[in-house]
């Protein structure tokens, strides 16, 4: 990003990874939350910690301390990372602790949002804690891991005061980072969800269509969108995220959205189903 700045001319298209960046760095707590989940599934947690300077010791101190005795098996992480025993088991507890709070986050975007039609994901609710299985998609699973003391079967989309405190501290460092701030506002500047260069359409994922082959209609604050009216429609919502006015509606319709585009059924930078 750094040598990217200094260039001349620079056209940037979009993707999802993109988004998910850029909307960690307007506040937007589901994408925080899901950027941080990649990084520790890698171990990758020298660009947040090093590069970006975002604090991270409220998260592993809190996982530390709420997944003491779990070795969290299922969430330990991948990549050819050197670790150390100890921050290997650090790390697999903090993918976990970030890893819940990202369902919850992203359930309450999904509840906030109907028209996103993204329902399928709310998974926290299906789980049956007596049975230990959960219900994706009308089929019941055998769980593989049954300790999360920080769901509430009652409320299981809420954070609890302590997770709370986490998401605040973690969301301060990253709004708050220069370097970040910097690398995303460039993206902003030089990019677009698409870009017309001699003739040629450039863009990073996916043109909506249906089956038929016509483009596909998306529903979105009560008016239709397809083809390149729908392109523009994502660009100029992505954009209401970081720039609306903090605490606005406005704001916080665009950070949703934002989470719609990293992850969308029909996101043209997304590109996939699920």
């Amino acid at each position: 990003m750094d040598i990217l700045s200094h260039y001349h001319s620079v056209d940037i298209q979009w993707g999802n990874h993109d988004i998910a960046w850029m909307g960690a760095a307007a506040g937007c707590q589901a994408l925080i939350c899901n950027v941080l989940r990649i990084q520790t599934r890698y171990a990758n947690l020298d660009t947040i910690e090093e590069d970006y300077g975002i604090n991270l010791l409220p998260l592993a101190t809190f996982a530390m301390d709420k997944y003491a005795g779990d070795p969290c098996e299922q969430f330990k992480p991948k990549g050819d990372e050197v670790l150390s025993d100890k921050d290997f088991n650090m790390i697999a507890k903090m993918h976990k602790a970030i890893s819940i709070m990202q369902w919850k986050m992203e359930g309450q975007i999904i509840k906030r949002r109907p028209e996103f039609r993204m329902e399928n994901r709310l998974l926290l609710d299906k789980i049956d804690f007596e049975k230990g299985t959960v219900l994706v998609d009308g089929v019941e699973y055998p769980m593989n891991d049954m300790n999360f003391p920080t769901i509430d079967p009652k409320d299981p989309y809420k954070l609890t005061e302590e997770e709370q405190e986490v998401m605040d501290k973690v969301k301060s460092s990253f709004v708050n980072s220069e370097k970040l701030q910097q690398h995303v506002e460039f993206l902003y500047a030089k990019g677009s969800v698409y870009h017309i260069e001699n003739g040629n359409l450039l863009y990073h994922g996916v043109v909506p269509m249906t089956a038929k082959g016509s483009f596909a209609v998306e529903h979105f604050e009560g008016r239709r969108y397809s083809g390149r009216a729908l392109m523009d429609y994502c660009d100029a919502r992505a954009r209401r995220g970081y720039y609306a006015p903090e605490g606005s509606a406005e704001r916080q319709n665009g950070q949703d959205f934002l989470w719609y585009l990293w992850c969308g059924r029909l996101s043209p930078l997304f590109g996939r189903s699920a």
